[in-house]
């Protein structure tokens, strides 16, 4: 399966037969429309995300789902703006064997329970802008030591182009949270299931 940055906090998730757009922006992100053919569209809570045209099925609840030989699970979780509730939805996703695991906008670290119904995260993507609005580098590298996933997908970041409700850190502070050096940005993940690496890598992809 592949995996694209679509930018702000949205990724494409691209398996043999389904394509999958995960919180789309809206127009007041300043980007481009996304001009992506996918049947299915992801959201991590209730408000703040834009549309896909042409996709037949949006999934924005707790749940278990199925979409083309695709299991698409949801699970409960507080937004990182509320101060309790869980109106939030982490989203896992069985896709060529491989589980994607798309955390949004939530308040921090998950509980046992939650992680185990989301199941061990092959990748993980989160948001790491902070300020506020997302978690911040430090939240983001607490999640990733819950998850011990095989990669890290950074989104949600001050890229000098996205326009967000509030200022966002750049990604280099979660790069340096979490001791990264050398990562260069690449256009795509490319992820083949028996091929995993053996220690966690962190991907900063550019946008699409």
């Amino acid at each position: 399966m592949d995996l694209t940055y679509l930018g702000a906090g949205a990724v494409k998730l691209s398996s043999k037969n389904l394509t999958v757009v995960c919180d789309p922006y809206t127009k007041e992100s300043g980007l481009p429309t996304i001009n992506v053919r996918a049947e299915v569209v992801t959201k991590s809570g209730p408000e703040g995300f834009g549309e896909v045209s042409g996709a037949t099925i949006s999934f924005d609840q707790p749940g278990e789902y199925e979409a083309k030989g695709v299991s698409i699970k949801g699970v409960p979780a507080q937004l990182h703006t509320d101060e309790t509730g869980e109106r939030g939805t982490v989203f896992a996703f069985d896709m060529d064997g491989t589980n994607v695991i798309v955390v949004g906008n939530i308040a921090g670290k998950l509980d046992d329970r939650k992680l185990e119904r989301l199941g061990q995260a092959d990748v993980l993507v989160v948001p790491v802008g902070g300020f506020g609005l997302t978690l911040d580098a430090a939240g983001a590298a607490e999640l990733v030591t819950q998850f011990e996933p095989s990669y890290v997908v950074p989104v949600h970041y001050d890229d000098g182009k996205t326009v967000y409700p509030m200022p966002q850190a750049g990604v280099d502070e979660f790069l340096k949270e979490m001791g990264a050096t050398g990562v260069e940005p690449i256009a795509k993940l490319k992820i083949n299931s028996k091929e995993m690496p053996p220690e966690t890598q962190i991907v900063v992809l550019q946008r699409a």
